[in-house]
C-alpha cells in the first residue's frame, strides 16, 4: 500500500508538470502580463517642452516596440507571410503569443502616455486584402489603429509622431514583402484614414520642431517606409533612420550595445542627420537556455518590465544625445515606476536642447 501511494504521488506530479508544460508551450488562456495602465498624461508634452529650433532628430522621445500589438489574442491567426515557421509557431502558440504580443496598452493610452515613435509592422491578409498589424500573429485590422493615429494628430496641436513602417508582409509577393502589386491598397488606407493630411517629407539633416508644426500651433506626423512607390508623403526608410538591433536576451549586452553605439554617434561613423533610435528591448533566443529564460519570465511584457526599470536606471544624457528615441517592449511598464523615470529623463533632456537652440 505505501509503494502505491508513493507511485501515485509520483504520477500526480508528474501530470501536473506535464500539465504546466502544455500550458507553456501550447498555450492555456493565461494572461501575457499586467494591466495596461496610462499614468500621468503626457498627451501635450512636446508642445509644452520644446520652442522651436530644435532639430526633429535630435529630439528625445519614448518609442514603442511593435507597437500595434495590443489587439493580439490568443487564438489569433499565424501571419504565413512574416513567420518563417507557421508550423512550429502553430504548434507552439502558447510560447509563441507570449514572446510575439509586445505591447499590453493600447495606441490611444500609449498616445496619452508620451509615446512619439511607433514601429508598426503591416500584413496583407491575402484571402481578404485586409491589412492587420502584425508580429508573427494578427492584430487589430490596420485601418482602426490608423485612424486612431489620425484622431490623436486633430486633437494635438504640436505633436509629432513617427510612424516607422518597420515591416510591410504580402504572402502573394514572391519575397513576402509589400511590393508595387499592394502598395497602393496601403497607401489608400493611408489617405482615408487622414494620417497623410499631416505626414511630412522635410530635410532631417535641417528640419526644426517649429517648421514641421508652424510654431506649435499644427501636428505632424513622418511616415517611413521601405518601399514608398514613389509618393511624396513617405519618407525612405534606408536613408531617414539607424536602428540597430542587438539581438539579445541579456540586459548588459543591450547596454554594451548601446554603449557601442553612442561611440560611433560621437566619433561621426553614423550620421546624426537621420532618426536614431535605442533598440532597448530583450530578445528571446532560440536556444535551451534562451527557451527555459523566456519560460521563466513567462512573457515578452513582463521580461521587460524588470529590463525597462533597468534601462531607467541607466539611461542617460550621452545616449539620449547619440540616439534619442528610446523603443522599449511595453512601454508604459510601471515596474519601478520605469516609465515615469524614463520621461523624467527624456523631458528633462529636451529642456536642456530647447534652452540652447
Amino acid at each position: 500500500m505505501h509503494i502505491f501511494k508513493r507511485t501515485l504521488k509520483f504520477l500526480l506530479l508528474l501530470f501536473l508538470a506535464l500539465l504546466l508544460l502544455a500550458a507553456a508551450f501550447l498555450g492555456l488562456p493565461f494572461l501575457a502580463a499586467g494591466k495596461a495602465t496610462g499614468g500621468a498624461d503626457y498627451s501635450a508634452w512636446m508642445r509644452e517642452t520644446l520652442s522651436g529650433p530644435e532639430r526633429l532628430v535630435d529630439i528625445a522621445m519614448p518609442g514603442a516596440h511593435d507597437a500595434l500589438t495590443s489587439g493580439m489574442l490568443l487564438f489569433s491567426p499565424v501571419d504565413a507571410a512574416s513567420v518563417a515557421s507557421p508550423f512550429q509557431l502553430g504548434i507552439c502558440k502558447g510560447l509563441g503569443y507570449r514572446q510575439s504580443k509586445a505591447q499590453i496598452a493600447d495606441l490611444p493610452t500609449l498616445l496619452a502616455g508620451g509615446v512619439r515613435y511607433f514601429d508598426i509592422r503591416a500584413t496583407r491578409d491575402a484571402a481578404t486584402g485586409v491589412f492587420y498589424a502584425v508580429h508573427n500573429y494578427y492584430s487589430a485590422p490596420l485601418a482602426d489603429e490608423l485612424a486612431s493615429f489620425a484622431a490623436f494628430l486633430a486633437a494635438h496641436p504640436g505633436e509629432v509622431l513617427v510612424l516607422d513602417f518597420q515591416h510591410c508582409y504580402d504572402s502573394t509577393s514572391p519575397d513576402a514583402l509589400l511590393g508595387p502589386a499592394h502598395f497602393g491598397e496601403l497607401y489608400a488606407l493611408l489617405q482615408q484614414s487622414g494620417v497623410l493630411g499631416y505626414a511630412q517629407t522635410p530635410d532631417l539633416a535641417a528640419a526644426t520642431y517649429g517648421q514641421v508644426t508652424a510654431g506649435g500651433s499644427r501636428a505632424a506626423c513622418l511616415v517611413l517606409m521601405k518601399y514608398t512607390g514613389g509618393c511624396k508623403e513617405l519618407l525612405n526608410y534606408t536613408s531617414s533612420i539607424h536602428s540597430p538591433w542587438f539581438n539579445t536576451d541579456s540586459p548588459e549586452a543591450v547596454f554594451a550595445g548601446l554603449d557601442g553605439v553612442a561611440l560611433q554617434v560621437q566619433s561621426g561613423q553614423v550620421s546624426r542627420d537621420v532618426f536614431r533610435v535605442q533598440q532597448a528591448v530583450l530578445t528571446m533566443q532560440a536556444s535551451p537556455s534562451g527557451i527555459l529564460n523566456a519560460l521563466g519570465s513567462w512573457s515578452l511584457p513582463r521580461r521587460a518590465q524588470g529590463f525597462n526599470a533597468k534601462l531607467a536606471d541607466r539611461q542617460n544624457s550621452t545616449w539620449l544625445a547619440a540616439m534619442p528615441i528610446v523603443m522599449t517592449d511595453h512601454s508604459l511598464s510601471t515596474a519601478g515606476d520605469a516609465h515615469a523615470r524614463l520621461m523624467e529623463s527624456i523631458l528633462a533632456y529636451d529642456r536642456q536642447l530647447a534652452a540652447g537652440a
